[in-house]
C-alpha cells in the first residue's frame, strides 16, 4: 500500500512537472509570436526589392526560411497546450483526401530528390472513394509531421512511401495511411515512448519533441488511432486511421492562410536539416590554388551556406553533413581549417576531431568547433578531443572571421626552421602524429636525394600520402611544397660538398640528385646568391 502510494505520489508530480514545463513554453512562445511577425513581414517586404544584391538576398532568404521553422514550433505548443485543456476543436469541412494528400506532399519531392530518397505516394482503388468530413487542417499536419519525422531520419538513397486505402473498422469505413520509411529505425524502447511529450529519441537529432505527440493527439480528435512499427536499423512505419466521417457541423473548405504556408515550409525544412548531403562538386583544391581551404562540417544546410557566404570571398570553401562526411572530405582535401558543429547525426563533432587529429593527413589542421550549448564540461570534452578553439551559437560572424584568421595564422608561425631548411625546429609546439610524419620526410629526402628520379609520388608513396595530400600538410607544416623541400635539401647538401671535399661541380651535381650542372648551377645561385665556381674561388682564396 505504501509502494503504491508513493507511485501515485511520483506519477502526479511528473505529470504536475510537465504541465508546468508545458505552461512555461506556452507562455513563451505568445512572446515569441509577436517579434517573429514584426521580423517575417519585413523580411518579405525587403525580399521584393528589387535593389538588393545576390548576398543580402540569400542571407535575407536564410531568415526568412528559419522564421517559418521557428512559427511552427511555436504553433505546434500552442495547439498542445489548447488539446491539454480541451480547447482545441475539429472545424469540418468535405476534401477528398488522395488529391490533398497529394497535394500536401508536393514539396517533399523536392527534398526527395536533394537528399536521393526514393519517395512515393499510392492509394489503393479510386479517387472518388476518398471523399471524407474531417477537419483538412489537421490531417494536413498529421502528414506533414510524419513525413518530416521521416525524411529526418532517412539516409541518403534510402525509401519512404505513402500508401493510402479505405478500409472497414468496427463497422464504419476508414481512411488508413501508412507513411513507412528505410530509415535509422528505433529500438523497442524507444517505440513505447514515441508519442510522449517532449521525448527524442538521442540528443543529435533536433526537435522539440512535440510532432509526433501532436500526431496522436490530432488522430484522438478524430477519434482515430495511430501505431507505429520499428526495427532498428531497417526503418519505421506508421499507421494512422481515420473514420471517413466525423460528426458535426460542416463548414466551407477554407483557402490555406498564410499561417499554414508557414507551418508546411517549416515541417519540409526541419525535415531537411537532418542527413542532408551537400554534395561537393568541380571544388578546386589543389596545390596551385592561393586561396585558404576552409571545410565547414554542419548537419544544417542553413548554418552551412551562411558560413560559406561569410567564407568564400576570402577562401576556398567545402562542406560536409556530419563528422564521417567531414573526415572523408578533410582526408581528401586537406584543408587549412576545419568548423566543425558539436551536434550531428551519424558522428557528432567531437568524435570527428578526435579521428582527424589521429589521422596523420589530417593532424595538423586546426579544428574550430561551434555549439549550441555554453557548458563547461563540453567544452573540455572538445579540447580533450584535441579542438583548437570553441565558439558559441549563436556566433557573430566577423568573430568567427577573425578566430579562423586567427587559426591560420598561428598555423605558419610553426613553420619557422632551424638551419636545416628540411627540419623542423624543437621550439615547434607540433603533435606527435606530426612529428612523426616530419621526421620521416626529412629522413626520405636525405636518403632519396641522390636519385634524379625522384618525384612528389615517390615521396607521397612512401609516406601513404597522395601528392595533394602530401603538399597541403607539408606546406601547412613547413611553408615549403615537397619539391621546394626537396631542392633546397640538395642545395644545402652540395654545399656541404663544395665545401669539404675536392670533387668537381659536375660530380656534385649528379651526386646529390640534380640532372645537369647548368640547372644545378641556376638553382645554386638563386639560394645561395653566388655560383657554385664562384664559391669555390672564394674558398680556395682566389680573386
Amino acid at each position: 500500500q505504501e509502494q503504491r502510494d508513493q507511485l501515485i505520489a511520483l506519477s502526479r508530480q511528473l505529470e504536475e512537472a510537465t504541465h508546468a514545463k508545458l505552461a512555461f513554453f506556452t507562455s513563451v512562445s505568445h512572446d515569441f509570436r509577436t517579434p517573429l511577425t514584426l521580423i517575417a513581414d519585413p523580411i518579405n517586404q525587403l525580399l521584393e526589392e528589387k535593389h538588393l544584391g545576390e548576398r543580402e538576398k540569400n542571407m535575407l532568404e536564410i531568415v526568412r526560411k528559419n522564421v517559418a521553422v521557428l512559427l511552427r514550433l511555436i504553433t505546434q505548443i500552442l495547439d498542445f497546450q489548447k488539446y491539454e485543456h480541451g480547447k482545441l476543436a475539429l472545424r469540418l469541412s468535405e476534401f477528398n483526401a488522395l488529391e490533398c494528400i497529394k497535394d500536401w506532399t508536393e514539396a517533399f519531392h523536392t527534398l526527395a530528390f536533394r537528399k536521393h530518397i526514393q519517395f512515393e505516394v499510392k492509394a489503393e482503388g479510386d479517387a472518388a472513394q476518398y471523399v471524407m468530413v474531417a477537419d483538412a487542417e489537421k490531417i494536413e499536419r498529421i502528414t506533414y509531421n510524419l513525413l518530416s519525422n521521416a525524411f529526418k531520419f532517412t539516409p541518403e538513397k534510402g525509401e519512404i512511401k505513402v500508401v493510402l486505402s479505405r478500409i472497414e473498422k468496427d463497422g464504419q469505413p476508414c481512411l488508413c495511411m501508412e507513411v513507412s520509411d528505410t530509415g535509422i529505425g528505433m529500438s523497442e524502447e524507444h517505440v513505447h515512448h514515441v508519442f510522449e511529450r517532449f521525448y527524442q529519441i538521442d540528443v543529435q537529432h533536433t526537435g522539440s519533441g512535440l510532432g509526433l505527440a501532436l500526431v496522436e493527439a490530432f488522430v484522438q480528435l478524430h477519434k482515430g488511432t495511430v501505431q507505429v512499427e520499428s526495427e532498428k536499423g531497417k526503418g519505421t512505419c506508421f499507421r494512422v486511421v481515420l473514420p471517413m466521417k466525423q460528426e458535426g457541423e460542416v463548414k466551407e473548405v477554407i483557402e490555406k492562410n498564410e499561417s499554414l504556408k508557414n507551418l508546411q515550409e517549416g515541417a519540409v525544412l526541419d525535415a531537411g536539416q537532418e542527413t542532408l548531403h551537400q554534395w561537393v562538386e568541380n571544388v578546386e583544391v589543389d596545390g596551385t590554388v592561393d586561396k585558404e581551404v576552409v571545410l565547414v562540417i554542419d548537419d544544417n544546410q542553413d548554418v552551412r551556406d551562411y558560413v560559406k557566404m561569410l567564407l568564400q570571398d576570402k577562401y576556398t570553401v567545402i562542406e560536409a553533413v556530419n563528422g564521417q562526411e567531414g573526415i572523408r572530405q578533410a582526408m581528401k582535401y586537406v584543408p587549412d581549417v576545419v568548423v566543425c558543429d558539436v551536434m550531428m547525426p551519424v558522428m557528432d563533432g567531437i568524435e570527428c576531431c578526435k579521428r582527424l587529429k589521429s589521422e596523420l593527413q589530417t593532424s595538423h589542421i586546426p579544428v574550430l568547433m561551434l555549439t549550441a550549448y555554453a557548458m563547461d564540461e563540453q567544452r573540455i570534452q572538445g579540447y580533450d578531443s584535441g579542438a583548437d578553439s570553441y565558439l558559441t551559437k549563436p556566433f557573430n560572424s566577423k568573430l568567427l572571421l577573425a578566430r579562423i584568421r586567427n587559426l591560420i595564422d598561428n598555423r605558419k608561425r610553426l613553420k619557422s626552421f632551424t638551419e636545416d631548411a628540411t627540419a623542423v625546429g624543437g621550439k615547434q609546439q607540433l603533435g606527435e602524429v606530426d612529428k612523426g610524419f616530419v621526421e620521416k620526410l626529412k629522413s626520405l629526402i636525405e636518403e632519396k636525394m641522390g636519385n634524379s628520379d625522384l618525384s612528389v609520388e615517390d615521396l607521397g608513396a612512401e609516406l601513404g600520402l597522395g601528392r595533394v595530400q602530401l603538399y597541403r600538410k607539408t606546406k601547412s607544416l613547413t611553408g615549403y611544397a615537397p619539391n621546394e623541400l626537396l631542392r633546397i635539401a640538395r642545395l644545402k647538401k652540395a654545399a656541404s660538398l663544395l665545401a669539404s671535399s675536392e670533387k668537381t661541380v659536375a660530380e656534385i651535381t649528379y651526386e646529390v640528385g640534380f640532372s645537369s650542372p647548368s640547372y644545378f648551377t641556376r638553382c645554386y645561385k638563386d639560394y645561395f646568391g653566388e655560383s657554385p665556381s664562384e664559391f669555390l674561388k672564394r674558398r680556395d682564396g682566389k680573386n
